[in-house]
């Protein structure tokens, strides 16, 4: 595919302090495994995979990392966020997923999700197009394969200086291979993804503030509503990602912060355009000129629904669909925005 006139890509490899995992998943697995004969789906794999990555976050050998910990000042508050060329998104056709690449006025590059396993060919066709060798900050939303079945992949062969994820855990193989190249990958610096952190922000380019607006700590939450969601802001123009977060986590992000933070441009529009996600008042907050979906064509689950596609309809936003027009380009200059798309 190509996108002419899109911004020129300019990729710095960052040089991060080695950080590593615990081969204690990888070992009790394998035991689990090849000693009792049960697999990743049974009941009590799932269990013991809750209490290992549980215990990631808390071992005194590991190194995940509050955000605060990285530094001192919040950053939303230190830094002044100014408008300076451009910002650049790509919502990626991988089918019924989700993958968006996000580039920097500076040149910093921003994966958020991979799509299933099979969609490596097409994120990283993109990039090798791009000339994207090193990706500065990768988020995976949450754990179902349609959002990081190729993130293992893309782990081992891209340089990933700062990975976030959430406690979610789930039992898959794509998972665990997550973190299993987590773990080889030493100059990874890997985050937990928390709203209600000290500081809820993602600090990658000083001209763009990115706020993490879900999940918080102490919800329960299943996994599609554990979805990371953050507000990407350039100048006056600002995107929101959801991965499939779904009406419940939307009002409770609603009801904890303040109604601003969620105003933006382009919605990328949760959990593929189902009826579950994109409730009145999330849309009303958001308000966006332009939204966005990630879809198969004629996938099984109906997405996206009648219900999102009239609501969307209603508050007047340009949709643009992937299964109707390839990868999506969006181009923002901090007070314009320029869509383009690969069919």
């Amino acid at each position: 595919m190509c996108f002419d006139d899109c911004a020129t890509i300019c990729c710095m490899k960052m040089n991060i302090k080695m950080k590593t995992l615990t081969l204690l998943l990888t070992v009790c697995l394998v035991f689990l495994s090849v000693f009792t004969g049960c697999s990743f789906n049974d009941e009590y794999a799932g269990q013991l995979l809750n209490e290992l990555i549980s215990a990631l976050y808390t071992s005194p050998d590991i190194t995940f990392t509050d955000e605060t910990d990285r530094n001192n000042t919040d950053i939303g508050n230190a830094t002044p966020f100014t408008a300076d060329g451009t910002l650049t998104m790509y919502m990626i056709d991988v089918g019924q997923g989700d993958s968006s690449l996000l580039i920097s006025p500076a040149g910093k590059t921003m994966l958020i999700d991979s799509g299933e396993y099979d969609s490596y060919a097409a994120v990283s066709d993109l990039l090798d197009e791009l000339n994207i060798t090193s990706l500065d900050v990768v988020v995976a939303t949450h754990p179902h394969s349609d959002h990081i079945g190729c993130m293992g992949k893309i782990i081992k062969n891209y340089d990933v200086a700062s990975f976030y994820l959430t406690s979610a855990s789930h039992t898959t193989k794509s998972y665990t291979y997550m973190l299993e190249a987590l773990e080889a990958s030493t100059d990874t610096e890997v985050y937990l993804a928390e709203a209600d952190s000290n500081n809820p922000f993602i600090d990658w380019d000083s001209a763009v503030e990115v706020r993490i607006l879900s999940p918080f700590s102490n919800v329960d939450y299943d996994l599609n509503n554990s979805s990371i969601m953050m507000r990407v802001k350039f100048g006056n123009n600002a995107i929101m990602f959801t991965g499939d977060a779904e009406s419940y986590a939307e009002r409770t992000a609603l009801s904890r912060l303040s109604t601003s933070y969620f105003k933006a441009d382009v919605l990328k529009v949760g959990h593929h355009g189902s009826s579950n996600s994109s409730c009145d008042e999330f849309l009303s907050a958001v308000d966006p000129d332009i939204a966005l979906i990630s879809l198969g064509a004629d996938n099984d689950y109906g997405h996206p629904h009648r219900e999102i596609v009239s609501a969307l309809k209603k508050i007047n936003a340009q949709t643009y669909r992937t299964d109707e027009c390839g990868t999506i380009c969006v181009v923002m200059d901090g007070n314009s925005i320029e869509v383009k798309t690969s069919k």
